[in-house]
């Protein structure tokens, strides 16, 4: 549930006289809504008590958060002081399914680069989908990935442009394909042999990937635009907060 829901669905609780406690990942939004009691921990998204399989690193945010419970004296909002534990050493032993690609200029060469690195990428992720049984992680929409790249690149110059799934707002539509995107690239990724954190994931994909520069670029078009919802959308839901410090490379 997103920290909104839950700081609202909390002080609907402690209006019937049940008090509340909350682990919230989006510190900002929880500072606006005040809930009676809530841990703000830095962790990434979908990972509340911080990393799998570490046990006693999730045992103290658990506790944390349920200390709170003491305090009568909110609203509170309190920070944990402590980034997740790493993985262990075999980390080290993965390696990207491809080399790093070069920066990129022009639009029309960013495009052909992407369609290029995905015809790399295939072979690995097609090997990912066999391993685990035909589950695909991919194929949100209906699209191809050329018409993925093709629709991220248009919406990128210009966001007016026709919405493919009239179903959907077309921010959402984008979202989609974009998500279409990175879980093709996710997947080969995670084909190679060793361990690798979702952080490390994102590291490769935004740092190193033609396709991450792609939807740097969507975002900091985005961020330029007079549309409110379309800047926030910009804002929150294209990159992770942590490699929000990426930008661009042209």
């Amino acid at each position: 549930m997103c920290t909104r829901a839950v700081s609202g669905l909390a002080h609907y609780l402690e209006r019937q006289d049940l008090p509340t406690t909350a682990i919230v990942l989006i510190r900002g939004h929880a500072a606006l809504l005040r809930p009676p009691r809530a841990l703000a921990v830095p962790f990434e998204l979908g990972r509340p008590f911080g990393a799998p399989e570490a046990p006693d690193f999730q045992r103290r945010v658990l506790v944390e958060a349920l200390s709170l419970l003491e305090r009568m004296d909110g609203p509170l909002l309190v920070d944990f002081p402590d980034s997740p534990p790493r993985p262990g050493p075999d980390l080290a032993d993965w390696s990207a399914p491809i080399e790093a690609s070069p920066p990129v200029g022009e639009a029309e060469a960013l495009a052909r680069a992407v369609r290029l690195e995905v015809a790399s990428l295939r072979p690995f992720r097609d090997q990912w989908v066999r391993e685990h049984g035909g589950r695909q992680l991919d194929r949100i929409t209906p699209f191809e990935l050329d018409d993925i790249v093709d629709l991220i690149g248009g919406f990128t110059r210009d966001q007016s442009i026709d919405n493919p799934m009239p179903a959907f707002p077309p921010e959402r539509t984008v979202k989609f394909a974009a998500d279409d995107l990175k879980h093709f690239y996710y997947q080969a990724a995670l084909s190679r042999p060793g361990r690798i954190t979702d952080i490390e994931l994102d590291n490769w994909f935004f740092g190193e990937s033609v396709a991450g520069e792609l939807l740097l670029r969507l975002k900091a078009a985005l961020l330029d635009s007079d549309d409110e919802e379309l800047r926030s959308f910009g804002e929150r839901s294209l990159v992770p907060s942590h490699q929000a410090h990426r930008t661009p490379s042209a």
